[in-house]
């Protein structure tokens, strides 16, 4: 029996009873003008770490035409 199951499955237990977060509206960023605005953002921590020793990778959006950069980096703090 499916219910039985799943009243034993640990991993489906974690989920019962969160409550749904309420769905936010989208907000449009609207960009009239080029290098008005840009988009930063730390993805990771990499596992396993690149061969040289990067556990991080620093993203920069460009919103006007959507360009991407990627910078593997070591650290996520300001020192250098």
């Amino acid at each position: 029996d499916a219910s039985k199951w799943v009243g034993k499955c640990e991993a489906c237990q974690n989920f019962v009873g969160r409550p749904k977060l309420a769905d936010l509206p989208l907000k449009p960023v609207v960009i009239d003008e080029p290098f008005q605005q840009w988009g930063l953002d730390f993805i990771g921590t990499l596992n396993p770490p690149s061969s040289a020793g990067h556990t991080h990778m620093l993203t920069a959006t460009y919103y006007f035409t959507k360009w991407v950069e990627a910078i593997p980096v070591k650290s996520t703090t300001s020192e250098v």
